[in-house]
């Protein structure tokens, strides 16, 4: 049990800094999230553009 907690303790410290591991995992999980949805969304836009102009 004495592991676990020192685990959390290491881990909450590295959430409260300003550029710990945890922030910058996020951070690079939400850029590629943002990126895949930016390169899929702009054809999915084009492809209503052109469906609703046939209209």
């Amino acid at each position: 049990m004495s592991i676990l907690q020192l685990k959390l303790e290491a881990w909450l410290e590295d959430v409260n800094q300003e550029d710990g591991v945890t922030l910058r995992l996020f951070e690079k999980i939400l850029d590629m999230m943002f990126f895949l949805i930016k390169w899929a969304g702009l054809p999915f836009v084009i492809y209503l553009f052109l469906i609703i102009t046939k209209w």
